[in-house]
């Protein structure tokens, strides 16, 4: 049977003057980030005016406010009546509500991100000695990708910080079993659902794998507590998931941003792979001008109703082209990692930086797969590995099915980079 270390993570790999020195070293390295983060955010900044998600994000802060979370249905665009979840928008309220302005809001990314790093050096202080632990902690930082949602007011960093916080509580409430961890852990990962609402569809796969992993691990102690952290998860979505089906009479209905994804991935004119289309762009673009009358048709219905109009028309359109459709679900992969294939406005350095960091993380994890199982066989991994697995796994096969793109695979980094940490380290 394996050994781990005592509850008290912190405790139990570290003397009391290498907790210290940890300790004093989080400030700088939060002070480090911010710096460089809140740079870069200032150098990426567009203007003060809000572009891509800031209007809808920012005008479903005010509603908030207002107590009205859902989006009236009105032009311009109609089908952001469920488009976004809570999550970011009631961290923006506050800032709305006191009427700062977009330039000085959008800094609430790199401290987000900050955060999250400094999280994540926590993580890995409970398996890896310090000096280890900062070098992968600055890998994380220096993750060149992460300045794609820089700038501007996006949901990644948020979900990134979830992601780490999900992480180190699942940690310690997996090793200890202790409920004020376990539910710290399942409150994180349903704050990530309601911040990118296709995680609430992960709470679910993990509350399903769970006894799976029971079954075929026989770690029944890990495996009720892994359960009851995704239990907890789901729990804490269910007033969003009754909200929504107050307003549209469907089980389980997370967003209104899933058919128009759906569609786009099913097979459509030839040429497509896949690439996810604004209803603006098929105005717009004459490559897209057959699909013209039915968005003209869509744009006089219901919210709800347009929603599922296109998901009837991407399953009839799969079921029509599974061949074609299963073509998407590679190129869509490529499309999460590389953003290729698509008709992007990418700048060579960013589609360049994509290709050397996100290569190197896939190459590191095949090699990290092969070292960790080999530690497996002799029972060397702590209690932590099939969850984050399950997790990593899960959050990355729910973004394939629909239209995809690199952000998505952001939230998902530190997941991967502990895997690389772990293989590359020897655990104390």
């Amino acid at each position: 049977m394996p050994s781990f270390p005592a509850p008290r993570i912190a405790s139990a790999h570290a003397t009391p003057a290498s907790q210290r020195r940890t300790v004093s070293r989080e400030p700088r390295l939060a002070v480090a980030l911010l710096t460089v983060y809140a740079l870069l955010c200032a150098v990426r900044q567009p203007g003060p005016e809000p572009v891509r998600d800031e209007p809808a994000l920012l005008a479903a802060a005010e509603r908030l406010l207002e107590g009205q979370p859902a989006a009236p249905g009105a032009e311009p665009d109609q089908r952001a009546w469920l488009w976004h979840g809570p999550g970011l928008v009631a961290l923006l309220a506050p800032l709305v509500a006191l009427d700062l302005p977009l330039t000085v809001i959008r800094f609430l990314g790199p401290l987000l991100l900050a955060g999250a790093v400094v999280l994540f050096h926590r993580v890995l202080r409970a398996r890896l000695a310090p000096r280890p632990a900062l070098v992968w902690t600055t890998a994380l930082a220096l993750y060149v990708p992460f300045g794609a949602v820089l700038g501007t007011v996006q949901k990644e960093p948020l979900a990134i910080a979830l992601v780490a916080a999900a992480m180190l509580a699942l940690t310690r409430g997996l090793e200890s079993g202790r409920p004020r961890a376990l539910v710290a852990a399942g409150l994180a990962l349903a704050a990530l659902a309601m911040v990118r609402l296709e995680y609430g569809i992960v709470a679910l796969g993990l509350l399903a794998l769970a006894p799976a992993w029971w079954a075929i691990r026989r770690r029944p102690p890990a495996a009720a507590r892994l359960a009851a952290v995704a239990a907890v998860a789901v729990a804490a979505c269910l007033p969003w998931l009754a909200y929504t089906q107050h307003l549209s009479g469907q089980a389980l209905y997370w967003t209104s941003s899933a058919g128009l994804s759906l569609f786009w991935m099913s097979p459509t004119l030839p040429g497509e792979t896949g690439q996810w289309h604004s209803p603006v762009r098929v105005y717009r673009d004459p490559a897209l001008a057959a699909y013209r009358p039915l968005f003209r048709r869509l744009d006089r219905v219901h919210p709800l109703d347009s929603d599922l109009e296109l998901r009837r028309r991407a399953i009839a359109n799969v079921r029509a082209r599974p061949g074609a459709y299963a073509r998407n679900l590679a190129a869509n992969v490529s499309r999460l990692l590389f953003s290729v294939p698509a008709r992007s406005s990418r700048s060579a350095v960013q589609l360049g930086s994509l290709l050397i960091f996100n290569g190197a993380l896939v190459l590191g994890l095949a090699w990290a797969a092969r070292a960790l199982l080999r530690r497996c066989r002799s029972h060397a991994l702590p209690p932590e590995t099939v969850p984050f697995a399950l997790l990593a796994v899960l959050a990355v096969a729910v973004h394939v099915p629909p239209s995809a793109s690199p952000r998505m695979l952001l939230p998902v980094v530190p997941l991967l980079m502990w895997f690389l940490a772990q293989a590359g380290c020897p655990r104390r």
